[in-house]
């Protein structure tokens, strides 16, 4: 199955573009619109496709719900997700071990940013119709695909 992760695309895009403050959020919106564009371009084909992202709660269901009306799609949306304390100090590791593409401005300053957004609920699973399968940050990505296929041999999808 094809998988698209919105950050691959915004690193095209520093990498192209450059990177700054002043780019971040159009960087951002156009790293979603070339997401979402790829996955509908996907689903025209008929092919199922794996979107990644920290997709944000009140903006991006409107989409993903257009595309499930259009398409005809099942979607299984799985949130990983953890202790508000423990998601803050793995970000702030991240940005001191700076493994991540510098475009993405990640500074460990910026905790107390991402605290205040994950406490409002802004990367909560999406109000989308189909299955949800919740997992924790600690889980092994063996350990979730397993958790998946156990959901859907639950609750199998029309798709």
């Amino acid at each position: 199955m094809p998988f698209v992760s919105k950050d691959t695309f915004k690193e095209r895009l520093y990498e192209t573009f450059g990177s700054g403050e002043e780019l971040q959020a159009r960087i951002d919106e156009a790293g979603l619109a070339i997401l979402f564009s790829v996955v509908e371009s996907q689903l025209r084909e008929g092919v199922s496709v794996a979107a990644e992202s920290n997709f944000d709660a009140n903006s991006d269901v409107e989409p993903f719900r257009r595309l499930v009306e259009e398409h005809g799609v099942a979607v299984v949306q799985v949130h990983i997700g953890g202790e508000v304390d423990e998601l803050v100090t793995k970000f702030v590791r991240r940005a001191t071990e700076g493994d991540r593409h510098p475009g993405h401005g990640d500074e460990p300053e910026d905790a107390d940013e991402l605290r205040a957004k994950l406490e409002s609920g802004l990367w909560e699973p999406l109000d989308l119709p189909g299955l949800l399968v919740r997992a924790d940050l600690h889980e092994d990505e063996a350990t979730i695909v397993e958790r998946v296929r156990a959901a859907l041999d639950e609750h199998p999808t029309s798709d």
